[in-house]
């Protein structure tokens, strides 16, 4: 039964972060040109996308972490 049970999270995770995905790549398309280079420039999506990554890196380190510590490895 934790087979399946682990199986399914392991589905579940994978359909988000493919919808995650797929709905982010879905929003490059075209849009306003680029703004003003300077001081007061706002933060281009690459610099949000930055934060984003730091914290699924951390949810795939404690997820990693706690599935080697269940099995004892």
């Amino acid at each position: 039964m934790m087979k399946l049970i682990n199986k399914f999270k392991y589905k579940f995770m994978l359909l988000l972060a493919l919808a995650y995905n797929g709905l982010s790549y879905g929003q490059l398309e075209g849009g306003d040109p680029p703004p003003p280079e300077g001081d007061g420039a706002p933060a281009t999506p690459i610099d949000n996308y930055i934060f984003v990554l730091f914290i699924v890196a951390l949810f795939v380190i404690t997820y990693t972490y706690r599935r080697l510590k269940i099995k004892n490895i």
